[in-house]
């Protein structure tokens, strides 16, 4: 009866699997149209007449995704819902020869023209191969909006402190922020006007999936290590309708996946105060205390790594990406305050005074000359004296003189706080294995304060 129940359940497990692999492998493009693009053209012939019922076909050699259209009565084709990349076009026609044309670059929520796309009178055997007039293409003829693509060769070209992306909007047309991203964590987008909008009206998506905290509308979920994205497209003004939820600027970020190429790296950021100048008002007190001019720990240990390639080549693929800060950052300015003296924490207040130069008095029993003997204390007394005793050995000693009238703090430092956090980006693709290609992809990230966040997307 076991057995039965056993092959029962297994049964049960197979199936459960096999209804998420339909699920996935059929569900609609319009999980990630934010992150997907649009190339359109026209085809004619030499004398500029259209060719109508054209085959265009449309593939990227690095993952080996096609997508074929046919042109319209009036020659136009349009390719929806592509993700970003570098395309290449063929075209075919009865009585014509097949034109290739290489290096159409879509970027997130791009609507790249291709142009006229000219064939010329011949056997379709016959091949001729162009490479698409990159100012042509960049002539945005389809849109009216303003935007700005950060590509990954930039990201890695440009030493980015916290390794938060964010920092590198400063350098876009049109926006201004304050944003301070010397340390790696969430949050920031509320540090930046986009064409003059508010500070919390903009929208930030990975993947197509939102990465904004709406409990104040400036933060941010998640935060991905600047190795493992593809590409950001900020839109600043004047974008389309499908981009909707806020009236400020939409940051539209892609993570990497795998291609027909193994890719990978290990990556190591390091950082140490001993490189950095003192904090002025922590050296002057260090320096009227007799210590050495230390600057404030501030340490970075950044380690990561990744990985791409292809499970099958043009059909399955994978990326994998995880990064580790460790870090300590200073916590803000210089800390001061009054700690208990040496003498305090023994009970001897003989040298005690007050913060205006007057001298502290105690009395009562068991003390004598302003001092407590705990030897002369009933014994719960002293047990008590013990205890407080461990309390104020738990605060540090005093390590600036000159406490009284003109100064009411005898402890300065600059404090560093701990901020350690982990990152991690996985993605698999499917090519031309199934009928329209998939990808997926997911995020993780955790932090000693912040918790875990997650967020996932999948789209065709």
């Amino acid at each position: 009866m076991s057995s039965r129940w056993s092959q029962v359940n297994h049964l049960r497990i197979v199936c459960s699997i096999l209804a998420a692999i339909i699920i996935w492998l059929t569900s609609a493009p319009l999980l990630a149209q934010v992150t997907s693009g649009t190339l359109s053209g026209r085809v004619q012939d030499a004398t500029g007449a259209v060719i109508k019922d054209a085959s265009v076909t449309i593939s990227n050699p690095t993952n080996g995704l096609t997508r074929k259209v046919t042109t319209s009565d009036t020659g136009e084709f349009v390719a929806p819902n592509l993700l970003p990349g570098t395309y290449n076009i063929a075209v075919e026609a009865p009585g014509f020869r097949t034109l290739e044309s290489t290096g159409f670059v879509l970027s997130a929520a791009g609507k790249v023209d291709t142009g006229n796309l000219v064939l010329s009178v011949g056997a379709a055997t016959n091949e001729m191969t162009v490479t698409a007039d990159v100012g042509q293409v960049q002539l945005q003829s389809d849109s009216g909006e303003r935007s700005d693509v950060i590509t990954s060769k930039q990201l890695n070209d440009v030493a980015i402190n916290g390794r938060n992306v964010l920092d590198y909007m400063k350098l876009i047309p049109g926006v201004s922020g304050v944003f301070d991203g010397h340390a790696s964590g969430t949050g920031g987008l509320d540090s930046f006007n986009i064409n003059g909008t508010r500070a919390n009206e903009h929208e930030m998506t990975i993947d197509g999936a939102s990465n904004v905290d709406t409990g104040n509308n400036g933060g941010t979920h998640v935060t991905i290590n600047t190795d493992a994205i593809e590409e950001v497209k900020v839109l600043t003004s004047n974008y389309q309708a499908e981009f909707g939820k806020a009236a400020g600027g939409q940051i539209a970020l892609v993570t990497k996946s795998g291609s027909n190429q193994w890719h990978g790296d290990g990556r190591f950021f390091h950082r140490h105060e001993g490189l950095n100048a003192n904090e002025w008002f922590n050296k002057k007190n260090e320096l009227l205390g007799s210590l050495p001019n230390t600057p404030p720990l501030y340490r970075y240990n950044y380690v990561g790594y990744q990985v791409g390639g292809p499970i099958v080549k043009n059909k399955l693929f994978f990326f994998w990406s995880q990064e580790f800060y460790r870090q300590l950052v200073p916590s803000g300015g210089t800390t001061q305050f009054y700690t208990p003296t040496a003498l305090e924490r023994q009970g001897d207040f003989s040298q005690s005074i007050n913060g205006d130069g007057t001298p502290i008095l105690i009395s009562g029993p068991g003390i004598t000359n302003n001092k407590i003997d705990p030897t002369q204390l009933p014994a719960a007394q002293a047990a008590v004296f013990a205890q407080v005793q461990k309390i104020l050995n738990l605060f540090p000693l005093p390590n600036v003189t000159g406490f009284g009238p003109n100064q009411n703090y005898n402890y300065s430092n600059s404090f560093s706080a701990q901020a350690p956090r982990r990152g991690r980006v996985r993605a698999g693709g499917a090519g031309p294995l199934v009928q329209r290609p998939q990808h997926a992809r997911g995020l993780a990230q955790g932090g000693a304060a912040a918790g875990t966040h997650a967020a996932g997307q999948l789209d065709g």
